[in-house]
């Protein structure tokens, strides 16, 4: 009987150690499905955690490329703010082969301008697009944030995310800022003849002392009058002390551009003198030359103009009757100022038609009353000029007549004498191969508050002066035309961080 027991309770035991596994089995599978339901928790959240962070992405890119478009536009007018919302606005609703998308690509956005706001630095204060329009003035920088926007371009359906968080719809934003991180102005500083902005000069527009179309010896000038002309480099970047390496100033000066988003309304540092005797190379790039001792210009960055002319007053300016006594007006030095004849409300007794040198190679006089009507910035096709009948009046004594066998332009698409485009009279081509632009010999130089004291001044207003011809170690040549409003100067935009 024991025996029988003891095989029972084997046989029990047996039957017990049989069992175990399958047992052992079942949790392992139950603990295999609540793990796999983690696990596949996880992905699901991971799954929907990337769709949130792809719509961010997706509308970083909106705002990135609206505050771009945007900031191109800005040049202080009301008419840029309303430009700028225009081309932000057709980044979304363009053509569908431009418009920018979210959903993978699949919908479409619609603008609204509650989205853009505009100040004049990175840091803001903001203003609105429709106190922007009112106070354009100053206003460098887009800023977009897209909850401007239809409020479900950020929302993303998810499903396992709503396990985690209270909010059963994750909403995605994004925002940036773009402006202006250059301009284009040369760092040549010069005077201000004057200090009014806009002066009736006998019925003629003249801006801080300069006329237009007459042209000067920026290297001559000073405020108040002295033996010798006054020049500065205006520093080129924002730095506290004054910059001098000619190797530094090379590029700007090759370029025609400064580090900086504006220079007016404020101080800026200087140095004199401008060093010409090294960097007029480089101001030459212009008429496609790139040799210089130190840091040449590049072609590329630096293009040459499309007309390279050289309007010489000794027989290449033949629409002058009488030939000018130099390539500038002459020089006048009083104890107030350094400048020309054609400063004075009246020229000098005994001022004779070849003092007033070439005019009008690239800008014409302007009526003062034209500059009255405007009442806003120069308008893009320019203001209503003089014709030539005018000079007998315009720059009296003197009297400087149009020549009777080479007519001075009068057509409307070759107004003045660089506006050609072909023949050999008033157009030379670019070196072949080069790149080349028009109005490249335009320099924008800052006109200082004269007499400048330290290393600080202040810029009045930038001047446009056209390079009539080559600049030398001793001369830079420029026929003034008008003024430059700042904020149209913007050479470079990018965004910030």
């Amino acid at each position: 009987m024991r025996k029988i027991h003891s095989l029972a309770r084997g046989h029990g035991l047996h039957a017990a150690v049989r069992t175990a596994p399958r047992r052992q089995r079942g949790v392992i599978a139950i603990m295999f499905a609540g793990g796999l339901v983690v696990i596949v928790g996880f992905f699901a959240l991971a799954l929907d955690l990337s769709r949130v962070y792809n719509r961010k992405m997706e509308l970083q890119n909106v705002a990135d490329a609206t505050a771009l478009a945007a900031a191109v536009e800005l040049n202080g007018t009301r008419q840029g703010v309303v430009n700028a919302l225009e081309k932000a606005s057709e980044r979304l609703t363009g053509s569908p082969q431009e418009a920018l998308t979210y959903q993978y690509g699949k919908l479409g956005m619609n603008w609204s301008d509650l989205a853009l706001a505009f100040g004049s630095s990175p840091d803001g204060p903001w203003r609105t697009a429709e106190e922007a329009k009112t106070q354009p003035d100053g206003l460098s920088y887009a800023r977009v944030d897209t909850s401007g926007l239809d409020h479900t371009y950020g929302e993303v359906s998810t499903f396992f995310y709503r396990v985690f968080s209270n909010a059963t719809v994750p909403s995605a934003r994004a925002h940036a800022i773009a402006g202006r991180s250059a301009i284009k102005v040369t760092p040549l500083g010069i005077c201000a003849m004057r200090s009014e902005s806009h002066r009736n000069h006998n019925g003629e527009l003249e801006e801080f002392g300069y006329r237009r179309g007459v042209a000067y010896n920026l290297l001559d000038l000073n405020m108040p009058g002295g033996s010798a002309g006054k020049t500065f480099i205006v520093n080129p970047m924002p730095n506290a002390a004054p910059i001098t390496a000619v190797a530094t100033l090379a590029p700007f000066v090759c370029t025609g551009t400064m580090a900086m988003s504006r220079l007016s309304g404020g101080t800026v540092v200087v140095s004199s003198p401008f060093p010409i005797g090294s960097l007029f190379y480089h101001l030459n790039s212009r008429f496609g030359s790139y040799t210089a001792p130190v840091a040449p210009c590049n072609a590329r960055s630096a293009p040459s103009d499309a007309n390279i002319k050289e309007y010489t007053y000794n027989g290449g300016s033949p629409w002058m009757r009488t030939t000018p006594a130099g390539q500038s007006a002459a020089l006048l030095v009083d104890a107030t100022r350094r400048w020309t004849v054609a400063g004075p409300d009246t020229a000098p007794t005994g001022t004779t038609d070849t003092q007033f040198g070439p005019l009008w190679a690239y800008a014409k006089a302007v009526p003062y009353t034209a500059y009255q009507q405007a009442g806003e910035p120069e308008p893009a096709g320019g203001y209503g000029t003089y014709d030539t009948s005018a000079w007998s009046t315009l720059y009296f004594p003197g009297q400087p007549r149009t020549s009777t066998t080479t007519a001075y332009p009068t057509g409307t698409s070759t107004p003045t004498p660089y506006s050609y485009t072909t023949g050999t009279t008033f157009y030379k081509a670019a070196p072949t191969g080069n790149k080349s632009l028009r109005n490249q010999r335009v320099l924008n130089l800052p006109l200082l508050q004269c007499p400048v004291t330290g290393n600080n001044a202040t810029v009045l207003g930038v001047g446009r002066f056209f390079m009539t011809v080559s600049a030398t170690s001793t001369s830079l040549y420029g026929e003034f035309a008008g003024l430059a409003p700042e904020q149209s100067l913007g050479a470079r935009v990018e965004l910030y961080p």
